[in-house]
């Protein structure tokens, strides 16, 4: 019990391993993985590509890095400063508390070009009047006394209590407080997009996503009569843009930078949608637990029918077999399961294919069944007839005892090559799921997956992946303690190998 427990223990650096493989063979050749590939490509506005490395970022980005190459390329007026003006627009309020104060450490000329270039970031502030953003002396008059009076409001605090007041009930106050933040607050406005689980959250989350789209000029609002899936898909949508974003308008300082180190890589991007999504979100738009709980059950059938009934019915048919050995049953029972076995399982399911939902459930697990028994009963046989063979088979068959009864007998020892069989057989049992879903029409897993393998859907190959991997160990570790329950020997050598016993 505690070589298991230890192996429990195991599953999850284990994971963690083969989580980062598989990213890597999923992501290879792609510039940006884990995400929307037209999110994961965009360019960056200033700075070029905005795609991250795929597991280590020396250099993690933040806005205050950002916001002072911007502002400097603008107070230099160099080939890239119209550029520059727009990314300065585009990080808003957020790069304010750096840029503002750093304004006096420019040239006058400098000064006033900066001024100037933040004037269509004051409209959408809505603060100032069009005289303030006229001409560069009268913008950098206007933006020396803002941060002046204004320069206490952006502090963390200060945008948490108006994003919640916000969140509570919209008013022109509250949204005029949250939109003269403008970027400041897409942290508090982030965490306030979940939970969505009644008609106040979907209420909540309309609020927010309006303020969300008037700050960051994006398409994505959620209607009045909206419901809770249109909320959650909004709130969704919104996550998935700020994963790729958000390190455009947050600092890294300290212990932050060094987690951002990894946190602001496609990696980091994949796991923290994993986690904060539900598993992720795939290229539908649902998240991936939705997809799971809805589609799971029809495979889930599938597999329990494979391994119960077709190992169970496989080794019913080898035990017969290897009773009657070479006997013209014997021969037609090898020579069925061979035909079985290779002949594609889509045929059978072609030729057996019902009408109603019933019937394919019904028609898919006897091909599970079917399938499973073809693959158990020959390695029953094999074992069997190994078994029969020992010494103590020899002496009871000398004593009287029948074919029949001393089938049944070997049985314990003939069965642990089958479980051991068990372990392994379910990879390709769920391969054979698969065909059987797609053959019958059956809502599960194996449609999700096969059009996530044509849209390179990052977000379901890695749940599902790493789920299976989940499984099969699971069902490995079952497998040896049945090993050891109906062989002492296996246990014994358990044993021997951890020095308990010599």
């Amino acid at each position: 019990m505690r070589h298991a427990l230890r192996r429990l223990l195991w599953i999850g650096p284990t994971l963690f391993v083969i989580s980062i493989a598989l990213f890597w063979v999923l992501t290879a050749g792609r510039g940006g993985g884990g995400l929307d590939p037209d999110e994961a490509d965009e360019e960056h506005p200033f700075f070029g590509d905005h795609s991250r490395p795929r597991f280590f970022n020396s250099r993690p980005g933040n806005v205050r890095d950002l916001a002072l190459l911007a502002m400097q390329s603008i107070a230099r007026n160099d080939e890239r400063a119209a550029a520059a003006e727009r990314e300065l627009v585009r990080l808003g309020g957020a790069a304010l508390p750096h840029v503002l104060p750093q304004l006096d450490s420019l040239d006058p000329r400098g000064r006033g070009r900066v001024a100037l270039a933040l004037a269509p970031l004051a409209k959408r502030m809505n603060v100032g009047t069009a005289e303030d953003r006229a001409s560069a002396d009268a913008a950098l008059l206007f933006w020396t006394r803002f941060w002046q009076d204004r320069a206490i409001d952006f502090r963390p605090a200060v945008a948490a209590r108006a994003v919640a007041r916000l969140g509570e009930k919209s008013t022109v106050g509250r949204r005029d407080d949250v939109r003269a933040l403008d970027t400041f607050a897409l942290p508090e406005l982030m965490r306030k997009l979940t939970p969505v689980e009644t008609e106040a959250d979907a209420a909540r989350v309309r609020r927010i996503s309006m303020a969300l789209a008037s700050i960051t000029e994006q398409p994505w609002r959620l209607e009045r009569d909206a419901g809770l899936e249109a909320a959650r898909a909004t709130a969704r949508t919104w996550q998935r843009w700020w994963l790729v974003h958000h390190s455009d308008y947050v600092t890294h300082d300290g212990a932050e930078r060094v987690f951002a180190m990894l946190s602001d890589t496609e990696y980091g991007r994949w796991a923290a949608d994993a986690v904060e999504n539900q598993l992720g979100t795939s290229e539908s738009g649902k998240s991936v637990r939705e997809l799971w709980s809805t589609r799971a059950p029809t495979t889930t059938w599938l597999l329990g029918a494979g391994l119960v009934g077709g190992f169970a019915a496989g080794i019913a048919l080898g035990l017969m077999g290897a009773a009657r050995a070479n006997a013209p049953f014997d021969r037609s029972l090898s020579a069925l399961a061979i035909v079985l076995a290779a002949l594609p399982t889509t045929l059978f399911a072609l030729v057996l294919a019902p009408g109603g939902p019933s019937a394919q459930h019904a028609v898919g697990a006897f091909l599970m069944v079917v399938t499973a028994a073809s693959v158990v009963a020959r390695h029953q046989r094999s074992a069997t007839r190994v078994a029969l063979d020992q010494e103590y088979a020899r002496t009871a068959r000398a004593f009287g005892a029948g074919p029949w009864r001393l089938a049944l007998w070997s049985f314990r020892a003939s069965c642990v090559s089958v479980v051991s069989l068990a372990g392994t057989h379910l990879a390709h049992l769920l391969t054979v799921a698969f065909v059987v879903e797609h053959a019958l029409h059956l809502e599960g897993l194996g449609a999700v997956t096969l059009k996530a393998v044509y849209a390179h859907d990052i977000a379901w190959l890695m749940a599902l992946s790493l789920s299976v991997a989940f499984l099969l160990s699971l069902a490995q570790i079952a497998s040896d303690l049945l090993l050891g329950a109906l062989d002492p020997r296996v246990h014994l050598g358990l044993l021997r190998k951890r020095g308990a016993v010599e």
